[in-house]
């Protein structure tokens, strides 16, 4: 089988009169300010060809994957038609960076970091949602978010509301240890919660501080 159907999301480049083009943004195909962009969204199910892992990546078959209010909010248009997301999309994409899965196949060099050792399939893996290059000078100062060559799994290269998605292996985070106390099915539910739960993370602990008394009112 050669063929895959995904939720893919499609929508009209139709720029807001006062935008303007910024520096990382390609006419026509992608942008960092979505809402200013992007008219009439629409999803459909697409058949779309299996990817092929290339030198450093994985092709995983897709066990679980949640629903973020991203997902919602890029199908969701306001009353111009409008998407509402603000953030960095280009469409047509497939939808779902929430996931956990099997490896599948693996491409030259795919290295799995927990043991360091190339990737023979059968691993059970989530994948960091932002895909950051790793040579800039934001990646060298230990800030992948503000990556200069950053994509998005599922906002601007294709995401996980499929069958297969080929990751690069730096993305990837082994799910194996879940084995001691998970059932399998519970594996690639826990593990479809880790985007979610590392991004309330970073926000609590790493930006805020940790968890304190204080009151905001």
């Amino acid at each position: 089988m050669s063929k895959m159907k995904a939720v893919t999301l499609f929508a009209d480049w139709d720029p807001r009169p006062e935008f303007k083009l910024g520096p990382k943004d390609i006419e026509g195909k992608q942008t960092y300010l979505g809402s200013k962009v992007w008219r009439n969204p629409r999803i459909e199910i697409v058949e779309h060809d299996i990817p092929k892992p290339q030198k450093g990546e994985v092709l995983i078959e897709v066990k679980a994957c949640g629903i973020c209010g991203s997902d919602v909010h890029m199908a969701q248009p306001d009353e111009d038609g409008y998407i509402l997301y603000p953030g960095l999309t280009g469409f047509p994409a497939i939808l779902g960076h929430e996931l956990s899965g099997v490896v599948v196949e693996a491409g030259p060099d795919a290295i799995d970091k927990r043991i360091n050792k190339p990737y023979k399939g059968g691993e059970l893996v989530t994948a960091e949602e932002m895909m950051w290059c790793g040579q800039c000078q934001p990646c060298a100062d230990g800030w992948p978010n503000h990556c200069e060559r950053l994509d998005e799994i599922g906002f601007n290269v294709n995401g996980a509301f499929a069958k297969y998605i080929v990751l690069p292996a730096k993305l990837l985070w082994s799910l194996e240890p879940l084995k001691a106390r998970y059932k399998e099915e519970d594996i690639f539910l826990a593990g479809s919660l880790v985007e979610p739960t590392s991004v309330a993370y970073n926000a609590v602990i790493e930006r805020g501080g940790g968890i304190r008394q204080e009151i905001m009112w």
